[in-house]
This record gives structure tokens, sequence and C-alpha cells, in this order.
């Protein structure tokens, strides 16, 4: 059992920095997520439900503006020390899971949809 637990924490130091100060404990031991990282997590799945329920996407002029609240938050944070609340970060990495997650698919989406597009006028066009 410990080297599932050091297995998880070495595959959350990927990308997570796992300060123990901003990390979630569960009998004793860290998590190897910190309270944003687990509300990226937390909100990317929550992205998951949105999409086999509703079928679409959030719509982009409501995830751009929640999805900045995070980068916001981190600028707060540097700009006061590092201090703030872990309640926070869980809840502004949720919304980022979510909403800019939902955002850049929806904006790769469009992109890609462009490049298709573009490709098949070129298609087109040499067919002529």
């Amino acid at each position: 059992m410990l080297s599932l637990y050091r297995a998880a924490l070495w595959l959350g130091s990927w990308w997570c920095h796992q300060l123990p100060a901003r990390s979630p404990h569960l009998w004793g031991l860290q998590l190897p997520l910190c309270w944003r990282c687990s509300g990226i997590l937390f909100g990317t799945l929550a992205l998951l439900v949105w999409l086999f329920t509703k079928k679409r996407l959030p719509p982009l002029a409501l995830s751009v503006p929640v999805a900045l609240l995070m980068p916001l938050d981190v600028l707060h944070a540097v700009l006061t020390g590092g201090d703030g609340d872990n309640a926070r970060r869980f809840v502004t990495g949720a919304l980022w899971g979510l909403f800019g997650t939902g955002a850049a698919l929806r904006i790769i989406g469009h992109v890609g949809g462009r490049l298709r597009a573009t490709r098949g006028l070129s298609a087109a066009r040499a067919a002529e």
C-alpha cells in the first residue's frame, strides 16, 4: 500500500508542487495534489458530467470570464506574498477545470474546424 501511495505522489509531482501547507491531508497522509490541482481535477471531471448530460460545451462567453478567476487568484497570491486560503484555491481551480477546459476545447474545435474548411477548400481548388 505504501508503494501505491509513493507512486501516486510521484505521478502528482509531474504537474503539482505538492506543498504540504497547500495540500489536503487524509488520515495523516498528504494527498498527491494540492488544493488548486485537486480543484482542477474535480472541475475537469465535472466538465465530463456536463458533456454527458448537456451534450455540448459551456458557452464561451461564460467560460472565459469565470475561468479567469484562477489566474486572478494566482496574481493576488503573488502580489500579497502567497497568502490565501485553500478553499479559494480549490474553488478557483474547480472553475478553471470546468470552464477553462471547456473554453480551450471550444477554441480548439473552432480552430480545427477552420483548418479543415481551409484544407477542404484547397483540395477543391486543386481538383479543378
